[in-house]
């Protein structure tokens, strides 16, 4: 979907300008009969795709597009396309948005800096309270005695990650049965109740489950706290983007008088 609506806004912006591509003194690329493709159309046009899709972008691949949407566009133009009242209408209703966009980016630009982020964290702290957490590994085999043979390795001093490789048949036998750092709610009851009495190091007897028989081993326990700003650095981005976007809007608002109709709004069919 995103992909079309891509070709859509490209087509739209096309026809609005006139021809795809004007003939220039520039870095050549391309020549479709006299019109240019220039070093300054390509990368004008690629500044429309979104940023993942620039790493590793084909070249050759994306020029070839432009020049299949030029003759496109020729074709689009000769059946007077670009004068239909339908397309006007869409082509207002994108230089609308692109508007928005721009006026939007450049606003966080300038104000979704690390320092203001910092800054919000400072005031709204006790919104990023860390829970009680412990990370554990483990791992799970069928039968009882399969545990406790593995249980009395582990105790021991034979290294667990070694173990689990060897014998676990859960997913995070690739990671040498880590688990993460988990909050109690985020694990299953019966390995909570575990976890969260054991010492950092010391290995469970085996669990009985449903679906087989679990060994834990403690590998390390946080208590509750306050996060460092680095450990909810993504969150409070987003968080502090929303609070931007919507006082910018709160502000906008304020200074003008709206009023909205809702009898006609109730009535309006855009089917």
């Amino acid at each position: 979907m995103k992909a079309f609506r891509y070709c859509i806004v490209c087509v739209v912006a096309i026809l609005m300008f006139g021809t795809l591509f004007a003939v220039a003194d520039a870095q050549e690329l391309a020549r479709i009969d006299g019109t240019i493709i220039t070093e300054k159309d390509f990368k004008n046009r690629a500044m429309i795709l979104p940023e993942k899709s620039l790493k590793g972008l084909d070249k050759e691949k994306f020029l070839n597009k432009l020049i299949d949407e030029d003759l496109i566009i020729r074709e689009a133009q000769k059946k007077n396309l670009h004068e239909i009242e339908d397309y006007r209408n869409r082509v207002e209703a994108y230089k609308k948005e692109l508007l928005v966009d721009f006026y939007l980016q450049q606003y966080l630009n300038a104000n979704n800096t690390e320092e203001n982020q910092k800054k919000y964290y400072e005031e709204n702290k006790e919104k990023y309270t860390s829970p009680e957490m412990v990370r554990i590994s483990l791992i799970k085999v069928v039968t009882e005695d399969e545990a406790k043979d593995i249980v009395k390795k582990a105790r021991a001093g034979e290294d667990f990650a070694e173990l689990a490789k060897k014998y676990s048949k859960d997913p995070s036998v690739r990671k040498g049965g880590d688990f993460d750092y988990r909050a109690r709610k985020a694990l299953r009851k019966e390995f909570g109740d575990v976890a969260f009495s054991m010492k950092v190091g010391e290995i469970s007897d085996p669990i009985k489950l449903s679906d087989g028989y679990f060994i834990i081993k403690l590998t390390d326990h946080k208590e509750e706290g306050i996060a460092t700003f680095d450990q909810v650095k993504s969150k409070v981005g987003s968080e502090y983007i929303n609070k931007l976007l919507k006082e910018k809007i709160e502000e906008l608002r304020k200074a003008v008088t709206i009023r909205i109709d809702t009898a006609n709004l109730k009535n309006l069919k855009i089917d």
